[in-house]
């Protein structure tokens, strides 16, 4: 594939992410198919990563970590790495997404001169580092409303007792912390939709091992329940009324963009495949649809590209000060018009390649006839999935009060 046309890294840290993935991704698609075929998570692919420090890419040097803090960075690197094995990236993308929110709000705290804050998180980071810290995150629920959890922390006399059930918990065989979304009342009674960290070996939680869905096979993204977890009175804090369009477009900023990042690298993938394989005379109809799909490639990678830039822009420019909510909404369409045009671009381009394939590629085993699974993944994965985004950004383009129903 030509360097030309692909993204690049913008800062040092960054580009030896994006090498360190290449390099990574090679190894991964060796075992892919049989994993895919099987259904197993891949825990060898959790330990090469670590090996690599990928889990702690994000985190400053200064804490042990990479120092690799450009969303944009990081991006391009997951896609990469998906182009050897998105089921894994896809896990990989839950932690990263969860590390860089905590290295932006080290950075804020830093900023504006809160220096309990900043001291917390960076304890936290230290943690992650020094502790192997695998994070997934236990958000998504049957019949969900994005922003009222089902699951419940409830008060008790040592603190608090979590219950509910989660699904899609992605890189849930490996995790060591789940990052759990839960409904809380505080202490004037107000509900409201809070994160709790849980250890995934605690007495009560349950991760079921039930993963067994047409593609992202080997994502490991298994159902886990709760039932009276106990937790320490700090673990339930902060948090943002529950029906908050805005709290929730605030924690779930760039994250619609780690999902593209897997779709990104499965049709870039795909494409490569395909034209490997047309050798010797290439029938005009076959020139028809390269075309096709080098067309959509740039438009999905301008659209990507962008709207990673301006993940890391809007976060450069509100380090000392918060953003307006139009601002929040504003930046939050932008990524959700990405996503959605980048799961559907990838999705053709998939669809092609196929047809390119000459029939190769239906046989299951093969390297198309697992992207063409694994890429239908990408309409429903939240935030938001795309029947939401398209309520969402008619919205948003409207000026009316945005909804994530």
């Amino acid at each position: 594939m030509s360097s030309l046309v692909e993204l690049q890294a913008r800062t040092p840290a960054g580009a030896a992410l994006v090498g360190s993935a290449e390099s990574l991704a090679e190894g991964l698609s060796r075992t892919a198919a049989e994993h895919d075929s099987r259904g197993t998570y891949p825990l060898e692919n959790v330990g090469r990563l670590k090996e690599a420090g990928y889990f702690i890419a994000p985190i400053p040097i200064q804490f042990g970590g990479q120092d690799v803090d450009s969303v944009y960075d990081v991006l391009v690197a997951s896609s990469r790495l998906a182009r050897g094995d998105a089921s894994t990236t896809l896990g990989l993308n839950m932690h990263l997404q969860v590390v860089m929110s905590m290295v932006q709000r080290w950075r804020i705290a830093c900023q504006r001169g809160d220096a309990r804050r900043a001291a917390a998180f960076g304890r936290s980071l230290v943690r992650i580092v020094e502790e192997d810290v695998v994070i997934a995150a236990a958000v998504s629920e049957p019949n969900q409303s994005l922003t009222r959890p089902a699951a419940q922390a409830t008060r008790d006399a040592q603190g608090w007792l979590l219950n509910g059930r989660k699904i899609f918990c992605t890189m849930s065989p490996a995790a060591t912390i789940l990052l759990v979304s839960a409904t809380y009342a505080d202490s004037g009674g107000n509900l409201l939709y809070g994160y709790v960290e849980v250890s995934a070996d605690a007495p009560g939680v349950t991760i079921h091992d039930d993963w067994d869905a047409l593609g992202m096979r080997a994502s490991g993204s298994n159902s886990v329940t709760f039932h009276d977890v106990h937790l320490p009175d700090s673990a339930v804090r902060g948090g943002f009324p529950v029906g908050d369009a805005a709290g929730y477009m605030q924690r779930n900023l760039a994250n619609g963009l780690f999902h593209a990042s897997a779709s990104v690298g499965i049709a870039e993938a795909a494409h490569t495949t395909a034209i490997q394989r047309l050798t010797g005379h290439v029938l005009p109809p076959e020139h028809m649809l390269i075309a096709d799909n080098a067309i959509d490639l740039s438009a999905m990678r301008a659209t990507f590209g962008r709207a990673a830039e301006l993940i890391d822009a809007f976060h450069e420019a509100h380090l000392t000060s918060d953003a307006p909510p139009y601002g929040w909404t504003s930046i939050f369409a932008e990524v959700q018009a990405a996503k959605t045009f980048v799961g559907s671009a990838a999705q053709r381009i998939v669809a092609r390649a196929l047809t390119l394939s000459g029939g190769a590629g239906y046989m299951r085993s093969h390297p198309l006839s697992r992207a063409y699974r694994d890429i239908t993944a990408s309409a429903f994965m939240q935030p938001l999935g795309a029947i939401r985004a398209s309520n969402f950004l008619g919205q948003a383009s409207l000026g009316l009060e945005p909804s994530l129903s």
